[in-house]
């Protein structure tokens, strides 16, 4: 009978014992289950994006590597791997790299001596280049937003 009285004792010790430790651990994970809410809720919210006139002067995060290029006259000119980027033509104005040009306007060290419908013509004194409008790259991209 004794032990039965001493087995009761410590049931009851062990138990008063888990149940102090359940709330201890259950308050560390209540400010975890908060501090993910509080990000959800974050996450959750509606995000402005930037405008479309902020995107147009964003500038090419890409680097262009330098060529040499022998010219007919033997000369070796440095020149950019394809620099231009020709987004529009509208009328007599090409649209290369976010800026609007017109027939013998310079860009860089070329001018412009040709514009017709689908591409431009620029040139110096060592080169003359055409750039194409980019049309097969630009089906690939695809914007979306909700």
């Amino acid at each position: 009978m004794g032990d039965e009285v001493l087995k009761k004792i410590i049931f009851f010790a062990l138990f008063v014992v888990l149940l102090s430790n359940s709330f201890v651990l259950a308050s560390p994970l209540e400010d975890k289950i908060k501090e993910y809410d509080t990000l959800f809720n974050q996450i959750g919210k509606k995000r402005v994006g930037i405008s479309n006139e902020k995107i147009d002067n964003v500038k090419n995060p890409f680097l262009m590597t330098n060529q040499k290029q022998t010219t007919p006259d033997g000369t070796v000119a440095t020149v950019q791997a394809n620099p231009y980027m020709l987004s529009a033509i509208f009328g007599k104005k090409a649209k290369i790299n976010g800026l609007w040009y017109k027939i013998n306007d310079t860009i860089n060290d070329f001018k412009l001596v040709r514009i017709s419908d689908k591409s431009v013509v620029i040139q110096n004194e060592h080169l003359e280049k055409e750039i194409l409008i980019r049309k097969n790259d630009a089906i690939k991209i695809k914007f979306s937003s909700k």
